[in-house]
């Protein structure tokens, strides 16, 4: 076999790389054919979880509504986008209340509950994987997998800026893409989530340099050394 030399600067930026990978835990962008499964697992997931205005179902009609239960729910923003019809409440409610029909448009957005027929929720999009950004091993059976995400085809209600002012998790996710993690097992049926997926804050992935910049870094020091 052939002894390949390599020039001293060289040598010093393949040993950093090493390293760098080491610390950063193995991480890097995956194959096609897994970005392809990671991407079905996720979505897959997403689809029976579309995204909601309430942390739970409302019955219609709400009858004498509070002023804070007009708040906490956003009704009279609701009511702004056609989805509600507000009507005066009975003589006996407390001041500053209003009863909530659904409107026919609000009637037609709204997801109702299988357990209530005259309950249900106001769900505006769902998420859908962007783009696979990079896969470490995290056990010899499992991957931690970053990814990007956005919101596909969300209702036009939801874009009014009374709901994005009433509702400012629906700004925010609209306002995409955003990034997230999930780990993942290796299945005999394929990749399977072992937890629901986690959002990567921007300042968490921005505050570190990636491993390529370092050994970039490296590299142009062991140059300047070296010259």
């Amino acid at each position: 076999m052939t002894a390949i030399n390599l020039p001293g600067a060289m040598r010093v930026a393949i040993a950093a790389c090493s390293t760098i990978t080491l610390l950063a835990g193995c991480s890097q962008a995956p194959p096609p054919k897994d970005r392809s499964d990671y991407s079905h697992t996720l979505n897959r997931f997403y689809d029976g979880r579309p995204m909601c205005i309430w942390p739970d179902s409302v019955e219609f009609p709400v009858l004498n509504a509070t002023p804070d239960q007009i708040g906490e729910r956003g009704f009279d923003a609701l009511t702004y986008a056609g989805l509600l019809v507000r009507k005066h409440a009975g003589k006996r409610a407390p001041v500053g209340s209003y009863s909530y029909y659904l409107s026919p448009e609000g009637r037609s957005a709204i997801d109702p509950d299988i357990n209530d027929k005259d309950a249900g929720n106001f769900c505006y999009g769902r998420r859908k994987v962007a783009s696979i950004d990079d896969a470490r091993e995290n056990t010899p059976t499992t991957e931690v997998v970053r990814y990007s995400y956005t919101i596909v085809n969300p209702a036009s209600w939801a874009t009014e800026h009374a709901i994005q002012t009433a509702f400012p998790q629906v700004a925010s996710e609209l306002s995409g893409p955003h990034k997230a993690e999930a780990t993942m097992v290796d299945t005999t049926d394929g990749w399977q989530l072992t937890a629901i997926p986690t959002p990567v804050a921007p300042t968490a992935t921005q505050a570190q340099p990636s491993a390529l910049s370092k050994a970039k870094a490296l590299l142009r020091l062991a140059k300047k050394q070296s010259s």
